[in-house]
């Protein structure tokens, strides 16, 4: 064999482990990406999401017997009701008493609309007893603390197993309705004019907007 031949074989050989070694790294990448979620712990929101779920708000009131002023104590308590029906109420608000017409007409007084009432007379309760419920969502926050994984060797640039976990909690507690988490309510103009709005609304002592107002 002279050595022109054996210059050629011995290309042909480089080219052809050169080629097999580019095969073998792309194989290698094509079964890594396949199996691989690229978002899969790396979005702290999916890591430590907020969950929502729907539960019932309850308040029992002893109506007077005399007049349509509630004790101080129930009235403290029903202004806080209203208010979180306000906020996140998804449904009207039920009220079991067998004094129906005398619960109702104390209600609309203290701040709720006839049209929001579901009267049930029919009830074990005895008066002066009247119990109101309505549906809500309810935000589930994440537990935070988990220290679990290396703060310093991070190969996959992974955020921290506890990364966004005090903040996901925070927003879950402090969010007025938890239904928007789920389903942003509509947008009712631009900004400006939204909080002009909401300013002289607060101002004036306007009454604000009921959630099951854009429903109807």
């Amino acid at each position: 064999m002279n050595t022109f031949t054996s210059n050629i074989l011995k290309s042909k050989t480089t080219r052809l482990f050169c080629a097999g070694l580019v095969a073998t790294f792309l194989a290698g990448c094509a079964d890594t990406t396949s199996t691989i979620q690229p978002t899969e712990g790396y979005d702290y929101r999916q890591t430590h999401a907020i969950k929502v779920t729907r539960e019932q708000v309850s308040l029992s009131l002893a109506l007077p017997m005399q007049g349509l002023e509630l004790s101080p104590s129930d009235q403290r308590r029903f202004k806080g009701f209203l208010r979180d029906f306000v906020q996140r109420g998804r449904t009207l608000v039920t009220v079991e008493s067998t004094l129906g017409d005398l619960a109702k007409t104390i209600l609309i007084k203290n701040g709720l609309r006839a049209n929001e009432i579901i009267l049930i007379s029919d009830t074990n309760l005895q008066a002066p007893t009247a119990v109101l419920t309505f549906a809500a969502n309810k935000a589930v926050v994440p537990e935070c603390g988990d220290w679990s994984s290396d703060t310093t060797f991070r190969p996959g640039n992974k955020p921290h197993s506890n990364y966004g976990c005090a903040t996901q909690r925070n927003i879950g507690s402090v969010i007025s309705d938890p239904g928007d988490l789920m389903q942003a309510q509509p947008a009712t103009g631009g900004s400006a004019a939204r909080t002009d709005a909401a300013i002289f609304n607060h101002q004036s002592g306007a009454v604000k907007t009921r959630l099951l107002d854009s429903a109807q």
